[in-house]
């Protein structure tokens, strides 16, 4: 199990509104060495810009090591969508993904689905789903072929940020229903439905291969009302062992965010016993 904090690559301008630190990322895994943390998850826009030369280079200079792939921001920046209705802008999606596919590969880490998936369109959430489905098969078949070892993980999120696949039963189902091999889930704390999630967690926890951590609204954590305590109770009790990201909007101090966020899980017992 690493503990990692979330860093976008430099292809995201300094300051963007984003979840993790941006700028050089030279300075900003130097920083990270400082504050306590070995690993950092790299939050991407276009995988074309992802140096994993440049990227291997740095974790030797600053004795840090990458441990995921977020595709966040190839949604949020770049505006793409695998289940866009217009077939052209599902294929720049689709290419993206395997792109982003490809440079995990290289670098020896899995990658995620947020909203990358994208939304229900005037279509329908039939339509909608049948579109994404038809995308991940391809990426499915893809890596099968291609890119095998590594896994795709598809992140259940708040109804409110993404009406598709809101929770970890719906997520799991969805991979199920269409067969997909190289598909598991991704669960964060802030998107956690405490209706259903916590008896999926017992039941399926090996479907569970990353988590990230964040508080309400993603904000660092001790700023919202998440039971930190209890949320990664439910995940060490059930045998999880697999990697965790802190992935929290940092603000103009983000530094500050960096070096509090390590302290804050400092004082969690059970995340140390965990972590060990």
């Amino acid at each position: 199990m690493r503990l990692a904090f979330m860093i976008a690559n430099e292809d995201i301008p300094p300051g963007s509104r984003v979840t993790g630190l941006t700028g050089s990322l030279e300075e900003n895994l130097s920083q990270l060495k400082k504050a306590g943390f070995d690993f950092f998850e790299l939050m991407i826009s276009d995988p074309a810009r992802v140096d994993v030369e440049k990227i291997h280079f740095l974790e030797r200079k600053t004795e840090t090591a990458i441990s995921f792939l977020c595709t966040g921001e190839m949604a949020g920046t770049m505006g793409m969508a695998l289940n866009n209705p217009d077939s052209s802008q599902r294929e720049r999606a689709l290419s993206g993904l395997i792109d982003a596919a490809k440079k995990a590969k290289a670098l020896g880490v899995n990658l995620n689905i947020g909203r990358l998936r994208g939304t229900v369109w005037e279509d329908g959430p039939e339509k909608s789903l049948e579109r994404l489905k038809g995308a991940l098969r391809v990426v499915d078949e893809y890596v099968s072929n291609n890119l095998p070892g590594i896994s795709i993980l598809i992140e259940p999120l708040k109804r409110e940020i993404c009406p598709l696949l809101n929770s970890c039963h719906e997520t799991y189902e969805f991979i199920s229903s269409i067969g997909l091999r190289n598909f598991s889930i991704l669960l964060d704390s802030d998107h956690f439905d405490y209706r259903s999630d916590p008896g999926f967690i017992g039941e399926h926890i090996e479907t569970i291969k990353h988590v990230h951590i964040a508080d309400t609204m993603h904000e660092p954590p001790g700023y919202g009302k998440i039971d930190f305590e209890k949320f990664l109770g439910l995940l060490f009790e059930a045998g999880y062992t697999g990697d965790i990201s802190v992935e929290v909007f940092c603000g103009a101090e983000q530094y500050e965010t960096l070096r509090d966020s390590y302290r804050f899980l400092c004082e969690y017992s059970r995340f140390w016993e965990g972590l060990r």
